[in-house]
């Protein structure tokens, strides 16, 4: 039974969301994440796949155009106004819906080969009962695999630091909270709106998981492709941040911690039953 939508923070910042994605994902996507995704995936033809927080909906454009065949949801409708406009403009057969990931009534259980969640979970409320959701829509045996900012080490109240061992400077991060789920509201990059950030440790994934008849089939993690670059006179703050540097020898030392510290994280997991 239906229910009423609660209000998606994210139609605020449609417009600009989609502007700065396009039909080819936003720079992490396009170069850390969906690379992963595609070679876990496998062949798509034919595959019923379900896209659970499509935004504009381009990663669910790469899924038909694999042959896969598309229904999308997500709660923004006027992001979904910019998915269905691509759709009307080049039919690749894709269904489109307004939904609460944790209530996709009017969908039929076991019906989906795959479900895909391309970093949403982690903007979802409800994220125990939307896995509860993606399981009942799943066929037994059916994929479910999602990417996330890695909780360990891109979780709010974490900073980059500058330690010193064996006499070399490492740039490192400090965590100052994990294990808590928690809430905040934080600035999506440079839209100037607040949106609000679900942090939650790698076990509490596991647990949802696992309680929703789910079993790991793939676990990557992932660092960054995205170079450090010199940082400009008027660039503040550069010290304890990773993608700028002044000095050679800063440079050499934030290009390592990019190489050996993830943003981001893919699991894969089955149903069993």
């Amino acid at each position: 039974m239906s229910k009423k939508l609660p209000e998606s923070e994210w139609d605020k910042v449609a417009e600009w969301w989609n502007a700065g994605v396009g039909d080819i994902g936003a720079w992490h996507q396009q170069n850390d994440i969906d690379p992963f995704f595609f070679k876990i995936f496998g062949n798509l033809k034919n595959k019923k796949i379900i896209e659970i927080g499509c935004g504009n909906g381009y990663f669910s454009r790469f899924l038909a155009k694999r042959g896969a065949r598309v229904m999308a949801i997500d709660l923004s409708a006027k992001l979904l106004a910019f998915a269905s406009a691509r759709e009307k403009a080049r039919p690749l057969c894709i269904k489109y819906l307004v939904r609460d990931a944790a209530n996709l009534y009017g969908l039929k259980s076991k019906t989906y080969d795959i479900a895909i969640a391309n970093m949403s979970l982690m903007d979802i409320a409800d994220t125990e009962n939307a896995i509860k959701e993606v399981s009942r829509v799943l066929k037994r045996g059916g994929r479910f695999i999602f990417s996330i900012l890695h909780p360990s080490f891109c979780n709010f109240g974490q900073q980059w630091v500058i330690i010193k061992e064996g006499g070399k400077k490492y740039l490192a991060r400090a965590v100052g909270q994990y294990s808590s789920s928690t809430a905040k509201k934080q600035n999506l990059w440079s839209s100037g709106v607040k949106s609000t950030h679900y942090h939650r440790s790698i076990e509490t994934y596991f647990r949802y998981l696992r309680n929703a008849n789910f079993l790991i089939s793939d676990f990557k993690e992932i660092t960054t492709k995205k170079p450090v670059t010199k940082a400009r006179k008027e660039d503040s703050d550069v010290k304890f941040r990773r993608s700028k540097y002044m000095t050679l020898k800063e440079k050499k030392m934030k290009e390592f911690a990019v190489k050996e510290i993830p943003m981001f994280l893919i699991i894969g997991a089955l149903k069993f039953e």
